[in-house]
């Protein structure tokens, strides 16, 4: 097989599972959205504030789909979002990030947060539009513990 094919193969496998993610969360009773990656911040309150890119239009980055932003890029527009968090840098607040593991036996979004927010796990399937039994949070990754 060569690259191009390879390529198409992979393309069909993300439409496929986009539209298996689009009829799991329309039957969750939620908007039948593409799901997202991303990053995003939550402080122990749960205050959220994330920017992403639909999973048709993420970035691939090895056998993930991703969102190319940074924290330290886009943390202005979070302080400017959440005034409270004004005067801290951008790893004083809980973060994380929400990819995409591009395996058509077992795709599956994962959630890479510090345990410190698990509590709040749950608002980051509406924020991402994730379906349900395809994700997995990640307390383990060091670039987000607390």
């Amino acid at each position: 097989m060569d690259e191009s094919e390879v390529k198409l193969l992979q393309e069909v496998a993300i439409r496929n599972a986009i539209a298996t993610f689009r009829k799991k969360n329309a039957a969750e009773g939620r908007v039948a959205s593409i799901p997202m990656v991303g990053i995003f911040w939550m402080d122990d309150a749960g205050t959220i504030f994330s920017e992403g890119v639909s999973l048709k239009d993420a970035e691939d980055y090895g056998d993930f789909k991703t969102f190319e932003g940074s924290h330290y890029d886009i943390w202005d527009k979070a302080v400017a979002a959440n005034p409270k968090w004004k005067g801290l840098e951008y790893d004083e607040v809980p973060r994380g990030r929400v990819v995409y593991r591009k395996d058509a036996k077992k795709p599956e979004f994962i959630v890479y947060m510090p345990q410190r927010i698990a509590k709040h796990k749950n608002k980051l399937y509406n924020e991402f539009s994730l379906p349900s039994g395809f994700v997995r949070f990640d307390f383990s990754d060091e670039h987000y513990k607390m």
